[in-house]
């Protein structure tokens, strides 16, 4: 499995049952160009955390678009759209739409745009989680919280974005979170990507703030 950034925002999980480019922020992101990586990468389909929105289109003929709570398979590929309150403060109903993706016997925990951490049911639904994804440069969730479900959660990886666009330093909300985590010094630079095996997963968490392609 590979998981990479699709422009500055949108997450792209490469695996051998298929890829899904998680919450893209408009049509380019929702977009796959293939000279950006592998040729063998296929799209199959696009998540999204806003089911109000409308869904965005690929040029070359269409992606299927999820973004409703629900279980789905496509082939191999294992999707799991988890509700979350979407105004935590509100008695609104509405909600916001999590994904788990499940392949090459790893699970993996898009977060996407929630306003509210899982409460202790939602995070029994969820299950066991080894690569959490967090758009930190979009996410309105206090960065104590974030640090919260991070813990509770417990992945093996952390996967974010939240780089300054267009340089390579950590936005104030990334910061934040980095120095939440203990992380506040990035002894790595950002990476272009990371690949996850079974076999490779780390015995300490990791945190990896991932770059957009250019």
């Amino acid at each position: 499995m590979e998981i990479s950034l699709n422009g500055q925002n949108a997450f792209l999980v490469k695996t051998a049952s298929g890829s899904v480019i998680c919450d893209p922020a408009d049509e380019e992101e929702a977009t796959f160009v293939p000279s950006s990586a592998a040729d063998d990468t296929v799209i199959t389909a696009i998540l999204r955390s806003n089911p109000r929105k409308s869904s965005f289109r690929n040029r070359s003929g269409g992606n299927d678009t999820i973004s409703h709570p629900g279980e789905y398979e496509i082939g191999d590929l294992g999707l799991r759209g988890i509700a979350l309150p979407a105004d935590p403060v509100s008695e609104s109903k509405r909600t916001i739409t999590s994904f788990r993706i499940d392949a090459e016997g790893l699970a993996v925990y898009m977060l996407g745009l929630a306003k509210s951490p899982p409460d202790a049911r939602t995070a029994q639904r969820i299950g066991s989680v080894d690569v959490l994804l967090l758009d930190v440069s979009r996410l309105q969730i206090d960065v104590k919280e974030l640090s919260s479900i991070i813990g509770a959660l417990d992945p093996s990886y952390v996967l974010v974005n939240g780089l300054v666009a267009g340089g390579s330093e950590p936005g104030e909300k990334l910061k934040s979170l980095l120095g939440e985590t203990g992380s506040d010094q990035m002894s790595n630079e950002p990476q272009l990507r990371v690949s996850v095996t079974r076999s490779s997963l780390p015995t300490d968490r990791q945190l990896v703030v991932l770059r957009p392609r250019t």
